[in-house]
């Protein structure tokens, strides 16, 4: 009877210690403020959106190229991405509580994943770049907390994070010139195509 408590008592401590390193902050995520989720900011990304396929529209119609600039927030980025992701819009893995924050010329993501049951938190630090007209986000580093992440969850959150983020696909016919991390913005720039 002794013996089944103690490896009850022990598999307890295993699990629930799992448990407490799963729920670690990875170290990019350490001493960044909290970014708040509000339908203002969805809204403003959307119009923002809006204004885009408004140049679009004005190209066309003048056969004309368009320059066009557009400046993202973290708080818009965040927003959309939480609301994207609550509407089951993402493919492959599911990240709750996501947070994009803006900072030394890229990105950092973090989220909580599930993985075999267990909710992760991972960070994810990618450099936004410009390849022949067409932006990318070359990921940096992954990282979680105390656990390490599995290789082959690791190549999964590459190819989802790292993949060319194409206007064309997304059917906005522009090509972009510019994309960096400014003053805790994402500046994009680029010309519409008429």
């Amino acid at each position: 009877m002794r013996l089944l408590l103690g490896i009850a008592l022990l598999l307890a401590l295993v699990g629930g210690g799992t448990y407490l390193a799963a729920q670690q902050k990875p170290g990019v995520a350490q001493g960044l403020k909290p970014v708040a989720v509000s339908v203002a900011a969805t809204k403003s990304f959307d119009q923002k959106i809006d204004a885009l396929s408004a140049a679009i529209a004005e190209a066309k119609k003048s056969g004309k190229a368009q320059p066009i600039e557009i400046t993202f927030t973290e708080e818009e980025l965040t927003s959309k991405v939480n609301q994207a992701t609550a509407q089951g819009a993402g493919s492959g893995i599911a990240a709750q509580n996501t947070e994009i924050h803006l900072q030394n010329g890229n990105i950092v993501a973090t989220s909580t994943v599930n993985v075999s049951g267990v909710s992760m938190n991972v960070g994810v630090v990618a450099t936004p770049t410009v390849v022949n007209g067409q932006t990318q986000l070359v990921v940096k580093e992954i990282q979680t907390g105390a656990l390490p992440l599995p290789d082959a969850l690791k190549q999964q959150l590459n190819a989802q994070i790292g993949s060319a983020i194409d206007p064309a696909k997304l059917g906005l016919p522009f090509d972009v010139s510019q994309l960096q991390v400014v003053d805790g913005k994402l500046v994009v720039k680029g010309t519409v195509k008429p």
